[in-house]
């Protein structure tokens, strides 16, 4: 079962974008786990300590024990939080410990990157409250960028259901049903484009408020709800298959590439166009500095300009007239 969070698209208007001489670009998508596995942390991982056993349905209501041992991150049995890049192996996942509340998943980027798309594919039994969070500060405050429940009244009291119309509107996002069976997997999606398309704003500020980040968090808050079988009881925990986060280096609309750092693969730093600098070209390079620095818009490059120096003076015109006493007229 897929659930498309607001028809969230990775090809979104702001990747498209790569002309960066009508106004504002930004640089292609890329999933910014890869190359970061050291840099993505669980607060709570089963088997770290010693083996622990998790039971699951299996068939016709029946269920299945199996064990779950992470002190050899290479085992088959070991479900760390490296298990969920793209490139893992086929069957691995992530998953915490049984019963425990909340757990998150958190992502620390060394510089300011922008998010496109988020998508989380659970391992069921799927959480039935869980908020997406990024922050500005490398991790000192964070922000939630979207709420998700199966009962928002309830799992988060005070936040709207209705879709925002304004950049600072809150917004939980109500789960559908996971059916008769809760450990089938289930994806979600989001994009922070997407989540205010019916805000009246150009994309560029839509991406400049709502889509950078120095850090992404998803704090799971409410276990999902489990079937009741006879005998043994089945298990309710966290689990993750597989987490992508698509995003670049936040160039502010003026670059369309992003550079490699020189001892890694990862693409921290931007190709900075329209006479702009810095890791995110958020200055005026220098002898730049005649406007201030603004991001680029649609239709509008905001580049910055030389800065004109002023007819120099020469010292036999700072002079004039010095040659000639009071009463004579100096040459013009």
């Amino acid at each position: 079962m897929r659930i498309l969070l607001l028809v969230a698209a990775i090809a979104a208007v702001a990747q498209a974008q790569t002309d960066c001489s009508r106004g504002a670009c930004y640089p292609p998508s890329n999933d910014l786990l890869l190359g970061r596995a050291h840099q993505l942390h669980a607060s709570s991982t089963c088997g770290l300590t010693g083996s622990e056993v998790y039971c699951t349905p299996y068939q016709q209501r029946r269920m299945k024990c199996c064990p779950c041992d992470s002190r050899n991150p290479n085992s088959q049995l070991a479900h760390t939080v490296q298990d969920v890049l793209s490139t893992s192996e086929p069957d691995r996942w992530w998953q915490s410990r049984k019963e425990l509340n909340p757990v998150s998943l958190q992502l620390d980027l060394n510089s300011l990157f922008q998010l496109d798309n988020l998508v989380l594919s659970f391992k069921g039994p799927r959480p039935s409250a869980f908020v997406i969070e990024r922050t500005l500060d490398h991790g000192r405050t964070w922000q939630p960028a979207l709420h998700l429940a199966t009962n928002c009244a309830t799992a988060f009291p005070g936040i709207p259901t209705a879709t925002p119309l304004t950049m600072d509107q809150k917004y939980c996002y109500t789960l559908p049903p996971t059916g008769a069976n809760p450990y089938q997997d289930h994806t979600i999606q989001f994009s922070p484009l997407r989540q205010y398309t019916y805000v009246q704003a150009p994309n560029s500020q839509k991406i400049e408020d709502v889509s950078g980040l120095t850090g992404l968090r998803v704090r799971l808050t409410e276990l999902g709800d489990v079937p009741h079988l006879p005998g043994r009881a089945l298990s309710r925990f966290y689990a993750l298959k597989e987490m992508r986060v698509m995003g670049s280096c936040m160039c502010h609309g003026h670059a369309n590439r992003c550079l490699p750092e020189t001892y890694s693969k990862v693409n921290p730093q931007c190709e900075c166009q329209h006479n702009t600098a810095g890791v995110n070209c958020e200055r005026c390079a220098d002898l730049y500095n005649d406007l201030p620095w603004r991001p680029a818009e649609e239709g509008n490059t905001h580049t910055c300009q030389r800065k004109t120096s002023p007819t120099p003076v020469t010292h036999l015109e700072k002079h004039r007239g010095s040659f000639c006493n009071k009463a004579q007229t100096p040459l013009s």
